[in-house]
């Protein structure tokens, strides 16, 4: 692979999609101060201040604790973002999400604020990169189809080796985890639903 410093860099999906309006106005609609929503998160003022400016781009735990101070949810959150039903997102639209205490994960939701049962999102996984060593599990049914790279995925106890083409599907409900054993990153198009984002 070229390490030519002049190549053009692949444009990036933003991190947030300008969430950060979107959590400030439900604050506002629930009447507290930027204090009272540091007390009931745990986070800092500055913190949370950075994030309604859209400075700092939560990740998926903190997004859920802030949206769980205030009452509403994450699917909740998007819906309000825009009232309608997207049909068309554009790249520029997606969704880029980390989570607390994994790294070398980035989701990237392809169709958010849809509105619909069904979750789209690509999975990047750095190697050595994990969703952890724990098995997790929770309600509803995933399919995943590995574009790149490799994929170690265990479901019920049983370890899959995925190589490009691959797919997996399960019920969401059985403990899951992945792990990328490869020297590149593992690339996928994940699919969920319920919506878990």
């Amino acid at each position: 692979m070229s390490t030519d410093d002049h190549a053009p860099a692949s444009p990036a999906p933003p991190r947030n999609d300008g969430i950060g309006q979107h959590l400030r106005r439900e604050r506002l609609e629930r009447g507290f101060t930027l204090e009272k929503l540091a007390e009931k998160t745990g986070l800092s003022r500055s913190y949370l201040s950075n994030v309604e400016r859209d400075v700092n781009s939560p990740t998926i735990n903190t997004l859920r604790t802030i949206v769980d101070a205030l009452g509403t949810t994450l699917s909740q959150l998007f819906h309000a973002i825009d009232r309608e039903r997207r049909v068309l997102t554009r790249p520029d639209q997606r969704v880029e999400l980390t989570r607390a205490g994994v790294e070398g994960v980035t989701y990237t939701l392809l169709n958010p604020k849809h509105g619909g049962k069904l979750e789209m999102m690509t999975l990047e996984v750095a190697p050595g990169a994990s969703s952890g060593d724990n098995l997790h599990s929770h309600s509803g049914e995933e399919v995943g189809l590995l574009l790149s790279g490799e994929l170690d995925y265990w479901v019920d106890g049983v370890r899959y080796r995925l190589q490009p083409g691959d797919c997996v599907s399960f019920d969401s409900s059985v403990p899951h985890r992945y792990s990328n054993p490869g020297d590149v990153p593992a690339v996928c198009v994940w699919s969920e639903t319920p919506p878990g984002f």
